[in-house]
Order: C-alpha cells, then sequence, then structure tokens
C-alpha cells in the first residue's frame, strides 16, 4: 500500500495527540466530538502512514509505543505553528515577553523633531524594543527599501507617489523661517532687501546642486541670494555658522532642537508648507507591533502639532 507522507494532516495529527493525552480512544471520540469508530478509522489510517502501531493494548487501557512517545512532543509543537498561522500576533508594549526590531528609514531633520521623543518614550516600556535608523536621500530609494525589506518604516516629505503597495499616513505640515546671530544681525533679515544682502548656508541632500524653492520663488521676482555654504545635514549646520554672519532657512519645528540658541524671524519668502508623512509596505500593514508603532508616532506628532500651534 502506498501512503504519501502528506497525508498527515492536521485533524490526523490532532486525533492522535488527543489519544496520546487521554489514553483511551473512547476518552478521545468523547473530548472531539466524534463517534468511537471515526478515531478508531483515523487511527489506523495514522498507523499505516506512520509504519507503526503507536498504541497497544495495557490490560484495559492502551499505551504509547516508544516511537508515539517520540512523536508526541514534535507533533504538539508543529500544531501550535500550525495555529499560529491562523492568528495575528498580539503586541503588549508593556508585557516583557513581547518584541520590536524596527529599520526606519529618516533623515537628521526627523530624528531630531519625531524619533527624539519616539525613543524617550520607549525607553520607559516593558517589552524589547529596538531601533535601526537608516538615512533617505531620494523618494525612489524609500519605495524600494520599503518594497525590499531593508526598511518596515520611513518618515519623510510626502513622496507624492501612487505606489498601490505603499501606504502613507500624513503627520504634520511644515514651514520655514530664518535663523540667525543676533550679534551680526541688529536688524533681523525678514525683509526681502535684508535677506538677499545676507551670506546664507543651506542644506543639499544629494550631490547634485540644484537650485531650492527658495532659489525658485527669488528668481521669479528677479532677486537671489548668495549661498557661502551647503552641508548635507542639519546637524552639522549649527556648529558651522556659530559665530558668524550667516544666516540659515530651515524649518520651524527646529527651534527646539538642532538650532537652539539662535535668534529666528519670519522668512521674507512665502513657501508653501510642505508636508511629512510615514511610509510602510502593506506587507506590515496588519501587524500588531508595527500597527502600536505607527500609531506611537501619529500620536507623537499631533504633540508636536499642538506646540507648533501653541493651544
Amino acid at each position: 500500500m502506498n501512503i504519501d507522507d502528506l497525508d498527515l494532516d492536521y485533524r490526523l495529527l490532532r486525533l492522535f495527540l488527543t489519544i496520546y493525552d487521554q489514553g483511551s480512544v473512547t476518552a478521545a471520540a468523547v473530548l472531539l466530538g466524534v463517534g468511537q469508530p471515526t478515531v478508531s478509522h483515523g487511527l489506523e489510517r495514522l498507523r499505516h502512514v506512520v509504519g507503526d502501531p503507536l498504541f497497544v493494548r495495557a490490560g484495559r487501557g492502551i499505551t504509547p509505543t516508544a516511537h508515539a512517545h517520540d512523536m508526541a512532543p514534535r507533533i504538539r509543537h508543529m500544531l501550535e505553528d500550525m495555529r499560529s498561522l491562523t492568528r495575528i500576533d498580539q503586541f503588549d508594549p508593556n508585557n516583557p515577553q513581547h518584541s520590536l526590531h524596527c529599520t526606519i528609514g529618516a533623515n537628521d531633520y526627523e530624528a531630531a523633531v519625531v524619533l527624539s521623543a519616539l525613543f524617550a518614550c520607549v525607553q520607559s516600556l516593558a517589552a524589547d524594543i529596538t531601533f535601526k535608523i537608516r538615512p533617505v536621500r531620494r523618494k525612489q530609494d524609500m519605495v524600494d527599501k520599503l518594497r525590499d525589506g531593508k526598511l518596515d518604516l520611513a518618515i519623510t516629505l510626502d513622496y507624492g507617489g501612487n505606489a498601490s503597495d505603499i501606504m502613507q499616513r500624513s503627520l504634520f505640515d511644515e514651514n520655514v523661517q530664518c535663523y540667525f546671530d543676533p550679534r551680526f544681525h541688529p536688524n533681523p533679515p525678514d525683509t526681502l532687501d535684508r535677506y538677499c544682502a545676507a551670506s546664507h548656508a543651506r542644506i543639499v541632500f544629494d550631490d547634485d546642486d540644484e537650485a531650492s524653492a527658495i532659489d525658485a520663488a527669488l528668481a521669479k521676482r528677479g532677486r537671489s541670494r548668495r549661498t557661502v555654504l551647503q552641508v548635507a545635514t542639519f546637524d552639522n549646520l549649527p556648529r558651522l555658522i556659530s559665530g558668524t554672519p550667516v544666516i540659515a532657512t530651515l524649518p520651524i519645528r527646529l527651534a527646539d532642537s538642532v538650532m537652539a540658541g539662535y535668534a529666528v524671524c519670519r522668512c521674507p519668502v512665502v513657501l508653501p508648507s510642505y508636508r511629512f508623512c510615514q511610509s510602510w509596505h502593506v506587507r506590515n500593514a496588519a501587524s500588531r507591533s508595527h500597527q502600536w508603532l505607527r500609531d506611537e508616532i501619529f500620536r507623537i506628532a499631533r504633540v508636536i502639532d499642538v506646540k507648533k500651534s501653541g493651544l
């Protein structure tokens, strides 16, 4: 008789384990809610598949064979694995048995404004939560890394894409303002003339030296500014322009972190606000731990918004 190994299905393995635990075919039938002939037929089928009697007579009852004793713990573990396929794992940040290990794509602005608050928050939680922060320089780079699993989540400017496998949630809108050392600017650079007369520092993330939105807006008005310093990160800029007349036009939310200690004024170049979002691949959409993380980031973003509005 040719028996296929795949004849070992879930019901047959559960039947074996119930007989093993109950020590009786009759008791197993009662627990499973089926007739005794059904259990006896299943056991006979299992014997053929395994090639071992599995249970033998012992007085008025039955006792497992040595092979059945060997099978039982492995089948128990196998059934638990099979059950886990049909339920979504729960996540409790206050449960020390739960864990979340996440790689987040973010640059230093997002790290200063959002991730610093997130990291401080998780230190008081009992779950094993760890983060890896990776830079994201281009929108397509973010999408590619989310797709191939190199990133679990990204916090960036709205990438403006329509990829069906990338999900996104808005966090907040941001604007810019001027940062400067008041010792070198008794009159804040809040007029177009003073702004254009000043020396400027700017952030350039990519290797190419493209004109920024500010330069484009100035050009439309027949004006320009002189850029004397370009850096690739926000963190380096305040140290470099400290004690100089150089001004920087940067996001408002950096005033309490990266640019703390600098005087500020409105930017005389009117620009539209820009939106920051968190993005993730659909594979992580139903993950309880990832849902908790995304909700926590959104909560932090709402707190940030309230602080900015002064409400």
